[in-house]
């Protein structure tokens, strides 16, 4: 992998990145988590929004197999969608959490 700079990574930044995506987007299993993003205006920002495309490679399997928790995967996928994305603003999107 190459860092932002076209520097390429080291093996101990491969491993870093990587435990830091898998963690983050375990993260998206939790609606509450989607919520507090949402509330932050992450999903305004087009910066995050071509991150979470570009966790779209977690689904595939040599790295869905990491996933403790797969409902996460659903939520990315939907994280894809604008309006979703605006309806994570309302407090009754993580409501059938409680």
């Amino acid at each position: 992998m190459m860092s932002g700079k076209g520097i390429p990574e080291t093996e101990e930044q491969n491993r870093i990145r990587f435990q830091v995506e898998l963690e983050f987007v375990q993260c998206l299993a939790n609606p509450n988590y989607i919520h507090f993003l949402a509330q932050r205006g992450y999903f305004k920002e087009q910066t995050f929004i071509n991150y979470l495309r570009y966790l779209q490679y977690w689904r595939e399997p040599e790295y869905a197999r990491f996933l403790k928790y797969p409902m996460c995967l659903h939520f990315l996928e939907l994280l894809q969608h604008e309006a979703f994305r605006r309806e994570c603003v309302s407090a009754q999107v993580s409501a059938y959490n409680k």
